[in-house]
């Protein structure tokens, strides 16, 4: 059969995940009895709190397994409009919100319901994996803006200003960043904000590591910005936050309109998210101060201990994270490319780590401190032993 004409044509235009790619034969090698230092997971390292474990079993035994409305229970809605007036600075209620199966599912409804075919979506790079992928999906097209690492590899606002078109529709922002770790100050979000109001994008803004911020530096979120709230869509979780990965519980805060076309594609998709992530969700907004300072002393810990330890490795030129779980490393010194590299260090190192390439960029991996204290002192020795060698 050929294939070609049976497969919807927007497929082969779309890559396989690389991150969960390394994953898997990082797993594989575990599996097989190596002694495998994952350094590429994309997820917290330690369990979801007992007290949002507990609601989840005791909405079990009341029976709380049927279906949900679409866009999420109405006090898991509530919830969220309150953390998102007194968190993130701007008013918002339950009309605004999608509760989705996972934050990724939220990004992608909200490109869906947004794009026409070939309407073009900004994204700066480093980039998430799935963005430009998520995109082709929807049928738009990809417009990367690149951005510079001797400028933290954050947007340059002229830069950007120069690739909007007539047929550009969305900007996506991430920050604090996957790859990178750096995230933006009000001052320079504010000169993004600046050209979305003189110009028709909407913007795309992924906040999903707002919890995890290093040094005392604060989250602004872009819709709190003056004259760009009915132009954005928040992104948000509760994957990173609380560790909540496996439970599939994500939300989208938009404008009524889109909020309204996006959730004619949750119900004819998923139809609602899992009913017992709901109700676990809303109790981990109502008692959540002790765990957010947990995991932010608990990731600058480990921060601090992988970057004193990788500083130490001639061979690479590191980026301080300011916040999320991840170090972005330049590795151009050894010249090897980043899939060369990353291929060669779990082969000969037992040491998982993602290549740039499919952040857009090469010449750099991602290296995940989402482990153990022994974890990270054992996997930065090998990084060192193995650049040593090459």
């Amino acid at each position: 059969m050929k294939w070609g004409k049976v497969i919807n044509r927007c497929l082969p235009l779309v890559n396989k995940s690389p991150t969960l790619t390394l994953t898997s034969l990082a797993k594989k090698l575990k599996r097989e009895g190596k002694d495998v230092v994952n350094f590429a997971g994309g997820e917290p390292d330690f369990d979801t709190p007992e007290f949002i474990k507990e609601a989840a079993k005791e909405a079990l035994k009341e029976g709380f397994t049927k279906y949900t409305p679409s866009t999420g229970i109405p006090q898991l809605k509530k919830a969220i409009a309150k953390k998102i007036n007194e968190e993130n600075g701007f008013s918002c209620n339950e009309e605004n919100i999608i509760v989705t199966a996972g934050a990724k599912f939220a990004i992608f409804i909200s490109l869906f319901a947004l794009l026409n075919p070939q309407e073009e979506v900004i994204i700066p790079s480093p980039y998430w994996v799935s963005y430009p992928e998520m995109v082709k999906l929807a049928g738009g097209k990809v417009k990367i803006l690149p951005a510079q690492e001797e400028e933290n590899f954050k947007i340059n606002p002229s830069k950007l200003k120069a690739l909007i078109t007539s047929k550009t529709k969305i900007l996506i922002l991430n920050y604090p960043n996957n790859p990178t770790g750096i995230t933006y100050t009000k001052e320079e979000l504010e000169e993004i904000a600046q050209i979305i109001r003189d110009s028709p994008l909407f913007v795309l803004s992924d906040e999903v590591y707002e919890k995890i911020l290093f040094d005392n530096l604060a989250h602004t979120s872009f819709a709190s910005l003056e004259g760009v709230r009915e132009k954005t869509i928040t992104i948000n979780s509760f994957s990173k936050s609380f560790s909540m990965t496996g439970w599939r519980i994500g939300f989208m805060v938009a404008p009524k309109k889109i909020v309204e076309e996006a959730s004619k594609i949750v119900d004819h998709t998923t139809s609602c998210p899992n009913s017992l992530a709901q109700v676990a969700a809303v109790k981990a907004l109502e008692n959540n101060r002790d765990w957010y300072n947990f995991i932010k002393d608990t990731f600058q810990k480990k921060r601090d201990l992988i970057y004193e330890k990788l500083l130490e490795c001639p061979k690479l030129k590191l980026i301080k994270p300011q916040g999320t779980f991840y170090l972005f490393c330049n590795i151009k010194s050894t010249h090897l490319n980043s899939l060369e590299f990353s291929s060669k260090l779990l082969t000969q190192s037992l040491v998982a780590v993602i290549p740039s390439t499919g952040f857009g960029e090469d010449g750099y991996i991602r290296v995940s401190f989402a482990t153990n204290e022994e974890n990270i002192l054992k996997g930065a020795q090998r990084i060192k032993e193995f650049l040593a060698k090459i």
